[in-house]
């Protein structure tokens, strides 16, 4: 029951909030350049560097907490995780020398990864809300994120592995991910908090992406209009 809740909630959010998204309005514009892809894929390895330093944390509270099953299911992602950051470094690599460095890590990145933490040390089971989201999320838009890069902004899938390997890896990940919060979060009065932990990283998400389309952006005054309008509270 919390899964399906959650799965609905992520979906409701893609095909609605997203189309928002002034990053991805950039993209279908044609105006996400290698300078703005430079800085995305900066962020991105800073939060795939702390997805192990998540699980131990979580695994950790887990087992302080009795719950042996959920610790073993943070050991078990550890394994599925690991060096997952590299492949941001191969992309990052892999643009051209000429494109400008990324000034490092934005703000709302930073106050995404404190969010996630934040959320572990409250209870660990949380965290499965916030992987779910992640992986489905990934599964459900990456796609077409690939396709506006590549197709209106002339930057190749093979910059953005970190992206593409993600989608395919997360196609088996989600049904596995639905799969554990029924069968780790057993109680009914949780949902509310899960959700609401879900629509935090949603908007934290979307934070991240609106801060990096303001620095970077060439965007149209209509549409600029059109995301002030509709912007979450960061």
């Amino acid at each position: 029951m919390i899964a399906d809740a959650l799965r609905a909630d992520i979906e409701t959010f893609a095909k609605t909030k997203s189309r928002q998204n002034l990053l991805f309005q950039m993209a279908e514009q044609g105006n996400v350049d290698a300078v703005c892809i430079r800085a995305y894929l900066t962020n991105l390895h800073y939060l795939l560097c702390h997805t192990p330093i998540c699980l131990v944390r979580a695994r950790k509270l887990a087992t302080a907490r009795g719950d042996h099953r959920l610790a073993d299911h943070f050991k078990h992602k550890l394994v599925e995780e690991a060096g997952h950051f590299r492949w941001a470094e191969d992309d990052l690599a892999s643009l051209p020398a000429t494109v400008e460095t990324s000034p490092g890590v934005l703000a709302s990145m930073q106050r995404h990864v404190a969010f996630i933490i934040r959320t572990i040390d409250e209870d660990p089971s949380l965290f499965l809300a916030y992987i779910l989201f992640g992986e489905y999320f990934t599964v459900v838009l990456g796609p077409e994120w690939l396709r506006l890069l590549e197709e209106r902004c002339g930057i190749p899938r093979t910059s953005m592995t970190v992206v593409d390997k993600h989608i395919e890896i997360d196609q088996g990940h989600v049904e596995e991910a639905l799969d554990s919060i029924d069968d780790l979060v057993g109680e009914p009065h949780m949902l509310p908090r899960m959700r609401e932990v879900l629509r935090e990283s949603m908007d934290h998400f979307y934070a991240f992406c609106t801060e990096l389309a303001e620095i970077h952006g060439r965007v149209s005054e209509p549409v600029r209009r059109d995301r002030v309008a509709h912007a979450p509270a960061a």
